[in-house]
């Protein structure tokens, strides 16, 4: 018994490690002029991670569904070795169907983590009889996740004076490594999903959680669309640094800085939700990244660059104060199933609108793009937060 109490507090070291390994990309930074030096054009692009969401999607579910029925360390070890197979077809790529390839990869690997790591802390935590540090803990991987990409950013920026492809060559280093790391990890005691019809169960949860729960749909709807403009902006951030002359060497400068800013809000979000009422931090969530996209909309200059610093800060609050949320709401027999649900919408709205994004950002201004979005992204805020208001006081506090 001591071994295996052992054992479950090692789980939260290595998922550290493995977080911070996940969040190693090298190339992030400059993906978009990488992809471009292969000829390829931005709607080319807005494509690829439609199809990477499109596989996130499809999987998203049954991913979160296979973690409860079969272990959260099984579908890690499947999440790592997927996303290390995408990042060396990414390395080795030189036209559309390679990429492509890499992506559907790559968005196989991200619906098995998606959901999981999240809950395997959260049943790690609830069987050391520890769920108070949830909390703490959840921040402190953001910031292993976002600490790293901010770190790794700024060499793999710097590295492009070499080859825009070095970064993504050195990015299977840390993937690989994730990948023996999964293997260690220690499955915790838990109630599992019994029953053997798979399909007719995922529906009936998310039948449950999106339109028999109306407090759980709401937060679920609201994370998804913050998240949809979020990672717009994230996909116009190189082109709108590009339009007002920011030299490419420092990309990785301006990405780490912005990243490590929303690690950084992502590790103190407990803090802020002993502070303030969580339902006021979601409000203020959405109006600081809409505000974001309105002045990126009409500005154009290089200390505009601080409102994508202001969206990431708003992000980084976003995701583990609804995965606490979610986990306040849900049982552990079906609790990465509805994140997954929660990642599902997000990502099923992305594939839908990437074609249109990647087509205002060709023919458009990217001011003009982001404006355009801001707007559409601020309506559909605006109606989900109607529709909370009938379910305002069942939110978790």
């Amino acid at each position: 018994m001591e071994d295996y109490q052992k054992a479950l507090k090692a789980n939260i070291w290595k998922l550290y490690i493995l977080d911070f390994l996940s969040g190693s990309m090298f190339f992030i930074p400059i993906i978009i002029p990488f992809i471009l030096s292969t000829g390829l054009s931005l709607q080319h692009i807005f494509i690829l991670q439609g199809i990477f969401t499109l596989t996130s999607v499809i999987l998203e579910i049954p991913s979160g569904y296979a973690s409860d029925k079969w272990g959260r360390k099984n579908t890690t070890i499947i999440a790592a070795i997927t996303s290390f197979i995408g990042v060396l077809f990414f390395s080795i790529s030189n036209d559309f169907w390679s990429f492509m390839t890499a992506e559907i990869f790559l968005g196989v690997g991200m619906s098995f983590y998606s959901g999981t790591t999240e809950a395997l802390v959260y049943d790690t935590l609830l069987e050391l009889k520890e769920t108070k540090s949830y909390k703490r803990i959840n921040g402190n991987l953001a910031l292993s996740t976002f600490g790293a990409e901010a770190i790794m950013s700024v060499i793999g920026g710097a590295l492009v004076i070499y080859s825009l492809r070095l970064p993504v060559i050195l990015t299977m280093i840390p993937f690989g490594l994730a990948c023996f790391l999964s293997v260690t990890l220690k499955e915790p005691k838990r109630h599992k999903i019994q029953e053997g019809r798979h399909l007719e169960i995922m529906w009936k949860i998310t039948k449950q959680s999106i339109i028999h729960d109306r407090p759980l749909r709401s937060i679920i709807l609201l994370h998804s669309i913050v998240s949809l403009m979020t990672m717009s902006l994230f996909w116009y951030t190189q082109p709108y640094q590009t339009s007002v002359g920011l030299p490419l060497v420092y990309f990785g400068i301006t990405h780490g800085v912005i990243v490590l800013i929303g690690a950084i809000a992502s590790k103190y979000t407990h803090t802020m939700e002993q502070l303030i009422d969580d339902r006021l931090l979601l409000t203020s969530i959405a109006l600081t990244v809409f505000v974001s996209f309105m002045a990126l909309g009409y500005l154009s200059s290089l200390w505009a660059l601080v409102f994508f610093g202001f969206t990431r800060i708003a992000w980084g609050i976003l995701s583990p104060l609804t995965s606490n949320i979610i986990n306040r709401m849900t049982t552990s027999d079906i609790r990465a199933t509805v994140l997954s649900i929660r990642s599902f919408f997000f990502r099923g709205m992305f594939t839908l609108a990437s074609p249109l994004l990647g087509y205002m950002a060709d023919v458009l201004t990217i001011n003009q793009a982001i404006l355009i979005t801001g707007i559409v992204g601020g309506t559909l805020i605006s109606i989900t937060f109607f529709s909370m208001s009938f379910v305002w006081d069942k939110i978790p506090k």
